[in-house]
Formats: structure tokens, C-alpha cells, sequence
């Protein structure tokens, strides 16, 4: 039967999957990311009127960095919300290290990020 794993993970840091066999496999990682809508100050008056100041919205910044062996085989851009690697050839015993990190305190409160990680042996 070939190699199928699914994970799910919470928080910022590093998961790792050992492929058992040498052959093709497809990784699909889907994160759910951390969006502050932002908040205004109370007004003069009481309210969030005339003299009220507004944090802006502030996006999620995670990077999702994919290792085979300790080399980088894909980094994401600031925010994206998964990636996919269709055709990975790997050898039997090969490491993939998966890592989520980020520098905005937002991010890196618990709960804040989550992913779900699929790999399966074979293309997709």
C-alpha cells in the first residue's frame, strides 16, 4: 500500500516526515493564518469618532519553509496561506522538514497559526 500521512499542527515550528520508499511523492500543506482587523482608540467624546485613531489591519507575515535532507526545496512568500509540491522524488529514508516561521507577535501567540500537512507517495 503506498505511503499516505496527514497532520495537523498548531503554532509556529517544525514538523518532520520520514518517506519510507524511493519513489514520487506529492506534499500539500494548507495554513490557516492569524488576521488582526485592527481596533480604534476611544474618542474625546467617549466614542470612535472625531480623534479616534485606528491600528491598521495587520496580515499575517508566517514563512513555510520545505526541506528535503536540510536543503531548502521551497520557501514561501510572507503570508501565503499553503503550497504544493506535486512530484518529489524521493529515496528511501529521506527526512522532510517543514517550517513555520515568523517574526509579527501576532503570529506567534498559541493557537494562532495552524497547518495541515498531507503527503502522499505517488504524483498528484
Amino acid at each position: 500500500m503506498p505511503f499516505s500521512s496527514t497532520q495537523s499542527v498548531t503554532n509556529l515550528g517544525t514538523t518532520t516526515v520520514n518517506l519510507p520508499n524511493t519513489d514520487i511523492y506529492s506534499l500539500v500543506g494548507t495554513l490557516t493564518l492569524t488576521s488582526n482587523a485592527g481596533s480604534a482608540s476611544t474618542g474625546p467624546g467617549g466614542g470612535t469618532g472625531t480623534g479616534a485613531v485606528a491600528t491598521p489591519l495587520t496580515v499575517s507575515q508566517v514563512v513555510t519553509t520545505v526541506k528535503q535532507n536540510g536543503t531548502t526545496i521551497l520557501t514561501t512568500a510572507a503570508g501565503a496561506t499553503g503550497f504544493s509540491i506535486p512530484a518529489l522524488v524521493a529515496t528511501a529514508g529521506d527526512v522532510i522538514t517543514v517550517i513555520t516561521t515568523s517574526s509579527l507577535p501576532q503570529d506567534q501567540q498559541p493557537q494562532a497559526i495552524k497547518m495541515t500537512l498531507a503527503v502522499s507517495q505517488g504524483p498528484l
